[in-house]
């Protein structure tokens, strides 16, 4: 891009978000509203991060918890554990945990608060326990404005029994919603797009509800049972005319992901449909040859789909992970490098928008309006580009955009808690992120210009810490380098696997082979010292 063509995008992605904000501003919750008031606490609990990740930790582990008794115990002893910190708590939190007994009627009483509490604050994000509770949270959407993609809650599942479940759930729903939607107010905005009529019933569709086994090491086997599974789901779908989307989920099962979902929409029963589509994850750092090799594959498949462009939400297990195992951080490391292949990868989207349609997913303005410009820049009709956004979140956002005329898409999960905690604490972590676009347009309110520039580094900008591994020093009293085990094979990698398949064909099936420990080798059965 030439420097005069740049300058007029960034002046017109300036524009855009400036009139973003302003109407944002406007629509920010009053304190008569519960929104305003959850805001309020995430900011006060956002001033300390040691308070911030005790307190968090204690609602991943409230659902598991029997009685008030459990509850108020386990909230003494991590919040009021910050005094072993040698830490003070907020006076607040000092007296409302400060019984002497679990079993006092002071105790009991926080733990009603508390219960009471969390389950508001999951409300937020979780648009019901039932299926009735959701449609009924959709249709709360569509009257504002918005349309939605349903998530079921449950991330694993323990056995084929558990997957047969989540494939009847699948197919419930989309009976049910298929049933109950023609009887939902038209809206043009929402219903219909360059491309043709868009499917009121959208289902967002995680591949590991669908085996107990989802691991790439036993790859062709997780894949037939996967897409025994699928298949009646997006059979059924097709025939109600509801869209599917595949979602993304960690790093270790992306490359399998996106091999079924490539594999079942080559099949002939599948090949010429269009309503289907598929996650890309611009923190990832090959997430770039992931979206044009998906891109190269659309062509040849000769159907478009949709790619939901997100920057990904596994950032700190990702993260922790590759430290423990030893292996390349697979994710960009700077979150500003994050912004910045979301906006090179939305700019190939747009750039293929025939065979790709653009799914944006991000409640960053800065990443928001970059899109909408270059859509602009790029001649991209009006309305093939869609925003979505995450259900709870960012909501005077998501009513700028429906004023500027911007087709909005909710990400809406329902279910149980016990099975979406894993989910509302992402949420919460994204929300009270030091380096999350939501708490330092509406929380610490960094100027406008500052987070409209384009994504780069900044002196100012507060990096969230890796983890970091730990030496194990197998005797303390010895004075010796740390012991560090070699890493372990990543068989996420198909040429890993195949290079192991290969060294297995060639050896004889009674061979015994030797372990190697701090590089020497170990013989024998027996334990011993090595």
């Amino acid at each position: 891009m030439s420097s005069p063509d740049f300058e007029r995008l960034e002046h017109r992605i300036r524009q855009i978000g400036r009139d973003i904000f302003a109407r944002a501003r406007r629509a920010e919750p009053s304190p008569l509203r519960l929104a305003w008031w959850q805001r309020q606490f995430l900011d006060w609990v956002m001033q300390d991060e040691s308070l911030k990740v005790q307190l968090f930790r204690f609602i991943e582990a409230m659902p598991q918890l029997r009685g008030p008794r459990a509850v108020a115990a386990h909230l003494r002893q991590y919040l009021r554990g910050e005094r072993h910190n040698g830490r003070s708590l907020p006076p607040l939190i000092d007296v409302a945990t400060g019984y002497s007994s679990d079993d006092s009627v002071h105790a009991r009483a926080v733990a009603l608060a508390a219960q009471v509490g969390s389950m508001q604050m999951a409300g937020q994000f979780i648009a019901g326990a039932t299926p009735a509770e959701a449609v009924a949270s959709i249709l709360r959407l569509r009257r504002a404005g918005m349309t939605f993609t349903l998530d079921v809650l449950g991330e694993t599942v323990l056995c084929g029994a558990d997957a047969d479940a989540f494939a009847r759930l699948y197919l419930e729903l989309i009976d049910a919603l298929s049933e109950s939607a023609p009887a939902w107010p038209a809206n043009p905005l929402l219903d219909a797009a360059p491309f043709g009529p868009l499917p009121r019933v959208n289902l967002s569709i995680k591949l590991s509800a669908l085996s107990p086994k989802f691991d790439p090491l036993a790859a062709e086997r997780v894949t037939e049972a996967i897409l025994g599974r699928l298949r009646p789901v997006l059979r059924r779908a097709r025939e109600k005319g509801a869209f599917v989307n595949i979602d993304m989920e960690h790093y270790a099962v992306k490359d399998l992901t996106y091999d079924i979902f490539m594999r079942v929409m080559s099949e002939p029963e599948f090949r010429d449909w269009d309503d289907v589509g598929i996650v890309n994850q611009a923190y990832l750092r090959d997430s770039e040859r992931d979206l044009r090799r998906l891109i190269a594959w659309v062509r040849q498949r000769g159907t478009p789909i949709t790619v939901r462009l997100v920057k990904g939400a596994y950032w700190d297990y990702e993260t922790a992970q590759a430290v423990v195992r030893r292996w390349p951080i697979p994710v960009w490391t700077d979150k500003w490098r994050s912004d910045r292949h979301f906006e090179r990868q939305a700019g190939v989207l747009l750039d293929n928008h025939e065979w790709t349609r653009p799914a944006l997913a991000s409640h960053n303005v800065r990443s928001l309006a970059a899109a909408m410009a270059m859509a602009e820049q790029k001649g991209v009709p009006p309305r093939t580009l869609e925003v979505q956004m995450l259900y709870g979140m960012g909501d005077p956002l998501k009513q700028a955009l429906i004023e500027l005329g911007q087709r909005v898409r909710i990400y809406t999960p329902f279910g149980e808690l016990m099975p979406g905690m894993a989910y509302f604490i992402r949420r919460l972590l994204e929300n009270t992120a030091n380096e999350g676009f939501l708490r330092q347009s509406f929380s610490e309110h960094v100027p406008e210009d500052v987070l409209l520039a384009p994504p780069g580094p900044r002196p100012d900008r507060r990096r969230t810490p890796l983890p970091q591994a730990h030496a194990y020093d197998p005797d303390e009293d010895d004075p010796m380098t740390p012991f560090l085990n070699e890493p372990d094979t990543d068989f996420t990698d198909a040429r890993v696997r195949r290079h192991m398949a290969d060294v297995l064909r060639t050896l004889p099936r009674d061979e015994r082979l030797p372990a190697f420990v701090a590089g020497r080798r170990c013989e024998g059965g027996a334990w011993h010292e090595c």
